[in-house]
């Protein structure tokens, strides 16, 4: 039964019995029909004066409770784009005022989930693809070997020159993948220490050694001297630094150098990486860090990449 339905009831039953014993104790005090009539009458008018006013008084409440009943069967639905009008009573009024903001978060963290399910999915299907043409190609260049298809050692030492080049790939697309699952833990787990900056940079750049000099490239270092060291994740700021380095490495010519300069901004550290390649556009640059995005140039094999690397720098840049 509804609420209003159950009101009106208890209404009406409450005038009926008000009614008869008052119709009763007049007419065994007074012992007078017409006046026992009369009086009966005038109860039962004043009663369904004080019925209309009441329900008019009532009505704001009752269509606000049924508009809450309807935007709850829409929310059942999925449908979370509805707002109930702030209609009655104060009570009434916070109960749709919460109702409404209840909605709004509920609307809110759905479409986080969903942009989150689409973007997993995406990732996967990314990385899917770009996990496939390295394997593919080490597949490949290994069978040709295998087959005896080589017959130079300058022919041999080029196809394992590229299977490595490809494994180094794939590694660096499975540590990729391993960062983002990091990222999209709530609370990822972090071992705080100090950290030299000067070392840190010999550790990343130690990892870059071999293209460095393949390249031919220099590497121009700056410190500034209140930024020696940093309480922080070791193993985060190396993926940063990596993840930077190795962009620059990828969008700028062999033969170019690269800068790294270290500085302190209040609170905070700041390592800027600096490379003399192509440049982007300034509209793009507001979209590097987004997850899976990639400068149009970067899409073909000769600079490679899944579009991940600036976003885990970035995210772990706010982590650390």
């Amino acid at each position: 039964m509804k609420l209003r339905t159950l009101l009106l009831l208890s209404y009406a039953i409450g005038v009926i019995i008000v009614t008869v014993v008052l119709g009763f104790s007049a007419y065994k005090m007074i012992f007078n029909t017409n006046l026992v009539i009369f009086t009966i009458l005038i109860t039962l008018g004043a009663s369904m004066f004080a019925f209309v006013i009441n329900y008019l008084l009532m009505l704001p409440a009752f269509r606000s409770i049924d508009r809450l009943s309807k935007e709850s069967r829409e929310i059942a639905r999925g449908e979370f784009s509805g707002q109930v009008e702030v209609t009655g009573s104060i009570e009434t009024k916070m109960l749709a005022e919460d109702f409404n903001e209840m909605t709004m978060k509920l609307d809110q963290m759905f479409r986080q989930i969903k942009q989150g399910e689409e973007s997993r999915n995406e990732l996967i299907a990314n990385l899917s693809h770009d996990i496939k043409t390295p394997i593919a190609s080490i597949r490949s260049f290994s069978e040709a070997i295998l087959d005896g298809m080589i017959t130079t050692d300058v022919e041999r030492q080029q196809y394992l020159r590229t299977i490595q080049r490809e494994t180094m790939r794939l590694t660096d697309l499975v540590d990729e993948l391993m960062d983002v699952a990091a990222i999209d833990k709530k609370e990822p787990k972090l071992e705080f220490e100090r950290v030299w900056i000067d070392q840190l940079l010999v550790n990343v750049l130690e990892g870059f050694d071999v293209q460095l000099k393949r390249e031919h490239r220099d590497v121009h270092v700056e410190i500034a001297s209140d930024c020696q060291s940093v309480f922080a994740d070791q193993r985060f700021l190396m993926r940063i630094l990596y993840n930077l380095l190795e962009n620059a490495l990828k969008f700028s010519d062999a033969g170019t150098g690269i800068a790294i300069t270290v500085v302190c901004e209040k609170e905070r550290i700041a390592f800027r990486v600096k490379d003399f390649g192509m440049g982007i556009s300034k509209a793009e640059q507001e979209r590097i860090f987004d997850r899976l995005y990639r400068v149009e140039k970067s899409r073909n094999l000769a600079h490679g990449g899944s579009g991940l690397g600036l976003h885990i720098a970035k995210k772990f840049g706010a982590i650390t």
